[in-house]
Parts: C-alpha cells; structure tokens; sequence
C-alpha cells in the first residue's frame, strides 16, 4: 500500500499545493503587491497591457509576460518539500506539483486567452473562462484555473461588476498601479 501514499502525494498533494500557494501569490503578491511592484509588475503588463478587458483574446499565439517568479516559488516549494520530507515523498509530491503547474495551470490559462483554441467547445471549460474574464474586471477570482479556493476565502464572484444602471465596468484590480484601462480600452485613472 505504499503505492497509494506516492498516488495521493503526486495526483492530491502536489495539485492542491498548486492551488492554494497559487491562490495567496496571485491574490496578494500580485495584485496587492506585498513584494513591491517589481514582482507585480509583469502580472499588471498581462492585465493591462497584453490582455485588457477590451481585447482578452488574442488569434494566437498567446503573449507571455514572461513572469519568472511563478518558476521561483515552484523552485522554493520543492526545496522546502526535499528539506522536510523523505525523497521518496518529496519526489512524488514535487513532480505532482509541477506537472499539475506545466500542465494544466499554464496550459489552461492559455487556452483562455486564444480564440479557437479546443477546449472552447466544453461548456465546462467556457465557464472557467468566464470567471477568469470577471478576475481581470474587478478584484475576485484569483484562481488562475480552478476557483475553490476562491470560495473558501470569500473572493469568488461568478458575475461581472456594474454600475448603478447596469452598465458592465472595470475596476482597477492593482493597489499602487493608479492607470489602468477601461472598457473601451483607453486609459484611465482612478
């Protein structure tokens, strides 16, 4: 049955580990900017500049903003795993965890940015690309794929924010980054 610790470890652990450190290094690194905004930079450019809410998709390929510091925090994360940890475990846990990050985290969020792309025709998978749109809107839904996390700590939203008539808006989802772009794309300060 030691099998079925490795199995846990590499499908359960590593993915929810994913999730959960994704959740606080999206949430509050950032976008709320705790590191300073040489870190949160990157993520503002793929919002603001790369992605703005008047042009989400793109024909393809998708533009990266090159954020390295996703790979430093898996990097970190697998140094502390192989520090307390026996290898054996470690290696299942890690290789779980950067798989599930490679895999899907990346590949989805991708997928949500390029016209076309397959997974469009899965009702499922145009849901999830709904509530990544409503995240690049207002300050909710900081799960890059999957929102549980979302629900647990009370940011999930599954609506798109509007004013007082109704109208759909964009609120500015950086703390010190005053400029950012409204609906019609140009920009504007808050």
């Amino acid at each position: 049955m030691e099998w079925l610790k490795y199995a846990a470890l590499f499908f359960l652990a590593g993915p929810f580990l994913v999730e959960f450190v994704g959740y606080f290094w999206h949430r509050w690194v950032e976008h709320r900017e705790v590191l300073g905004k040489s870190i949160s930079f990157r993520h503002y450019k793929h919002h603001e500049v790369q992605y703005p809410v008047n042009k989400l998709r793109t024909d393809g390929p998708y533009e990266s903003a090159d954020s390295w510091t996703w790979y430093a925090v898996g990097l970190i994360t697998t140094i502390v795993a192989f520090s307390i940890a026996p290898w054996q475990y470690a290696l299942s846990f890690g290789a779980g965890a950067w798989l599930y990050a490679w895999g899907i985290v990346l590949n989805m969020h991708t997928a949500f940015h390029v016209k076309g792309h397959f997974l469009w025709k899965y009702k499922w998978f145009r849901k999830l690309v709904k509530l990544h749109d409503i995240h690049h809107f207002d300050n909710k839904n900081y799960g890059i794929c999957f929102f549980f996390m979302d629900r647990l700590f009370g940011t999930y939203r599954n609506t798109f924010p509007v004013d007082e008539q109704g109208n759909r808006v964009k609120l500015n989802v950086f703390i010190t980054y005053p400029m950012h772009r409204g609906l019609d794309g140009k920009g504007t300060r808050d």
